[in-house]
């Protein structure tokens, strides 16, 4: 993992656009909060307690920062853990990642086109050469990765009308989820 990248895709995450949370509820960026009222958990779940309650779901897509190149990304359904945390009657949800970047997400697109709330991504040809893990295994998604939880679209089926600049949906660092207030 390269920790001296965690600044500046933070300070990327940042210059996305979106709008600023009052603050982040869990300072583990290996937990994922969720609210119905800000500072106040409904759940927190690590990987492991999403893995005993939803099933796994891949998404292979090409992503904004992927260059083109479409990799597999595993994780759980955002759609069912807004349903099983009472948050589906929302009209719009906020993702927020540990710098206190939130994105607004309206329910009409997480219905719509299913992302997913990733924590893994199947290694492809470069890391494998460099002996990183072994060419389509899943690893846990790191840093450079926008992980270890990380708000995944299936690119190509987003309508031409999104905003190709705006890209404030795909929540890297993902560390908690409310519904708008």
């Amino acid at each position: 993992m390269h920790a001296g990248r965690l600044p500046a895709l933070l300070t990327g995450l940042t210059l996305l656009g979106g709008i600023t949370a009052s603050h982040a509820i869990s300072s583990d960026p290996g937990v994922l909060v969720v609210e119905r009222v800000r500072g106040t958990p409904l759940a927190s779940y690590r990987e492991a307690d999403l893995a005993q309650i939803f099933a796994y779901l891949d998404i292979t897509t090409q992503t904004p920062w992927t260059n083109g190149e479409k990799r597999t990304y595993r994780g759980f359904s955002l759609l069912e853990i807004l349903k099983k945390n009472g948050l589906a009657d929302a009209k719009v949800v906020i993702g927020i990642a540990p710098n206190d970047f939130a994105a607004r997400i309206d329910m009409r697109e997480i219905q719509k086109y299913r992302p997913i709330v990733a924590s893994q991504i199947a290694c492809n040809a470069t890391e494998a050469q460099s002996g990183a893990c072994t060419q389509g295994k899943m690893r846990s998604l790191e840093t450079e990765d926008f992980g270890p939880f990380f708000i995944v679209w299936p690119y190509e089926e987003l309508p031409q009308s999104f905003d190709p600049s705006d890209h404030s949906r795909w929540v890297w660092f993902l560390s908690e989820l409310q519904p708008d207030q």
